[in-house]
This record gives structure tokens, C-alpha cells and sequence, in this order.
């Protein structure tokens, strides 16, 4: 929530200050009110649910645009334990013990497009765009991690940012396990974040120039194109890179290197372009994953959305010896 005005959510009248900033942030801009109205719902649900499951929560709020259309963003972010079961939760099934509740599933139906970001034992980060129905969809991301057991923190990371009609995505793994590995990737994803605009490799680049005091990283960016579609792929080290669409998929190997570290001098990436198709998935694991990873079969669960298919991915092939990260995009 970089440069932007967050509100923290601490009790009830808490709730009524979000919405007062969704109102005067929509008044600046002509919003439309039934965009507005949904944008008070989906504010209202996801406080409630900071008050209700986390140890403190954040929630701001800024006009967006697409094209002639406006329309509201909002960022929430808390310090809760992490949305275990995202699947049951966007299905609005009964509340179970560890989950938001049916609150999530009516932030999903009332937005146009949701991006979740979910760490075990770390907290959840939600952000919502509305716009009026007739606005061209852009793809959405789910992040689902989890630490290895015994752990508190994880060593994998993840990332993504929306740069001049471009969603760049970032992955990456600190070596081994617990706080160093933590703080390797966390400032691998800090140069993420302050070079997003940049190529692929240059992200790579440069994070190797700024972890040369940690353990070291591997690590995967991809850059897609919303106009052409076009994905830009690089990637150094066991990041699992893949492009999944109904019954086949296609995988971009890293290469055999560490990012930081004493590693010197900088490490190569393996880059490549490729177009993608309608409703292809760009899915980047963690080598907590296991190399069975596989789900290009599986037609019900490829029309999901991205969470709940990164969820099921760490369920079913994450290795429990080791931190698992899976980042989706569709």
C-alpha cells in the first residue's frame, strides 16, 4: 500500500472511515454510484472479516481506470493467520475453522476482477477492481504459500504489479529455510517491486547486484502484454515457469545459477517470448512443489479462479520437507 492513504481497520467505526474514504474517493472522480455502491459492499465485507479473523487489518482505496471507464481499486491487507481454505470461502460454504466465511465469496461476486495473495501463518492481501460491467476483464492473480513445518515464516515470495498495460509477475526462493531465507527473498522482492517497469532480465539483473549480503535467491519473473498477450519470461535457478491451457502445457526452465549471495559474476538468465491464449494459465512454483506438477487435464479446475487453483496445486504436489509458493495468473 506504497503511497497511498490506508485505513487500519480496529473496530466497527472503523468500517464507517473506509467507506467514507470509498465516497470521497469516487466523488473526485465521477464514479459511477452503482460501481460505488458495490465498492461500499465489497469495503464493508472485507473489514468485517479483519475484525472478525485477523490481528489487524488495512484497507485503501484509489480511482482506477480502463480505457473510457472508471472505476475503484481497493487494496486490503492484514496480519492474520491466512486464508487456509480460499476454495470453500469463494463457494461461500459453511464457515470453518481457520477461513473468512462466506464474506470472501461476496467480495468475488461483487467485483470485477480480484487478485488474492495468500501466506500461511503471515496474512492475506485482497485487491479488488470495479468497474461498470460493460469494461474489458484483465487477468487476475492468486498467491497461495505456506512455510515448511516448524517454520513461522517462509522462504519463498512472490509478487506482482499492473506497469503501462503490462501484469509483471515475480517468484522467487531464498536458499534453504526460516528467517535468512525470509530475508533473502523479501529484498529480492523489494528490487521486484522498485523495477517492475523494467525487462525481465534487467529485474534479474539488478537483484543480483543487491543481494550480494544474503544467502542468495532463485528466481523467476514473467511479464505479460494485456494488448498482445505477448509473455516475456526470465529466470535464473528452479522456478518452475509454466503456460497451462486444457490438455497441454508448456514449461520455461531457469538456469542452473543463484541470484546474490557470494555467487559473482552475475548469473545468466534463460529468457524467452511466447504468445498466450485465451484463458491460458501462467502458473510459477517453488521447488516445494514436486516435478509431478501436472494439471492441463483437469478442465473443472482450470475454471477456477487462479487462488483456488494455487491452493490445490500446494495441497496436492507441495513437498513437505520444504516452503511452498505457487503464483497463478489468468
Amino acid at each position: 500500500m506504497r503511497d497511498l492513504e490506508a485505513v487500519f481497520v480496529l473496530d466497527e467505526a472503523s468500517l464507517t472511515v473506509v467507506r467514507d474514504r470509498v465516497r470521497a474517493v469516487a466523488s473526485e472522480v465521477s464514479v459511477p454510484s452503482e460501481v460505488t455502491d458495490r465498492a461500499l459492499l465489497v469495503a464493508t465485507e472485507i473489514g468485517r472479516n479483519h475484525l472478525r479473523h485477523a490481528r489487524g487489518g488495512r484497507i485503501a482505496a484509489r480511482a482506477v481506470t480502463r480505457g473510457e471507464h472508471l472505476g475503484l481499486e481497493l487494496i486490503a491487507a492484514d496480519r492474520g493467520p491466512g486464508l487456509v481454505d480460499v476454495a470453500a470461502a469463494l463457494d461461500a460454504l459453511p464457515r470453518a475453522e481457520g477461513t473468512l466465511g462466506v464474506g470472501i465469496g461476496s467480495v468475488r461476486r461483487l467485483s470485477s476482477e480480484v487478485d488474492f495473495d495468500v501466506r500461511l501463518g503471515e496474512g492475506t492481501r485482497i485487491v479488488a477492481r470495479l468497474f461498470d460491467r460493460a469494461a474489458p476483464r484483465r487477468r487476475e492473480v492468486g498467491v497461495y504459500g505456506r512455510p515448511i513445518a516448524g517454520e513461522k515464516v517462509s522462504g519463498d515470495h512472490a509478487s506482482f504489479r499492473r506497469i503501462d498495460g503490462a501484469l509483471v509477475l515475480g517468484v522467487c526462493d531464498g536458499l534453504g529455510h526460516g528467517p535468512p531465507a525470509h530475508e533473502a527473498a523479501h529484498a529480492a522482492m523489494k528490487v521486484f517491486f522498485e523495477r517492475a517497469s523494467e525487462t525481465p532480465v534487467a529485474i534479474l539483473d539488478a537483484a543480483h547486484g543487491e543481494l550480494g549480503r544474503t544467502r542468495g535467491v532463485v528466481m523467476a519473473i514473467a511479464r505479460v502484454a494485456e494488448d498482445t498477450s505477448a509473455l516475456e519470461t526470465a529466470s535464473v535457478g528452479n522456478i518452475d515457469v509454466q503456460v497451462c491451457s486444457p490438455r497441454s502445457a508448456r514449461r520455461f526452465g531457469g538456469s542452473s545459477a543463484v541470484i546474490g549471495g557470494s555467487v559473482r559474476p552475475p548469473a545468466k538468465p534463460r529468457s524467452e517470448t511466447v504468445a498466450l491464449g485465451d484463458g491460458d494459465l501462467v502458473v510459477l512454483a517453488t521447488d516445494g512443489i514436486g516435478s509431478r506438477l501436472s494439471i492441463e487435464g483437469e478442465l473443472a479446475l482450470l475454471r477456477q479462479h487462479p487462488i483456488v487453483i494455487a491452493q490445490r496445486i500446494i495441497e496436492r504436489f507441495g513437498r513437505a520437507n520444504d516452503d511452498a509458493l505457487v503464483l497463478v495468473a489468468r
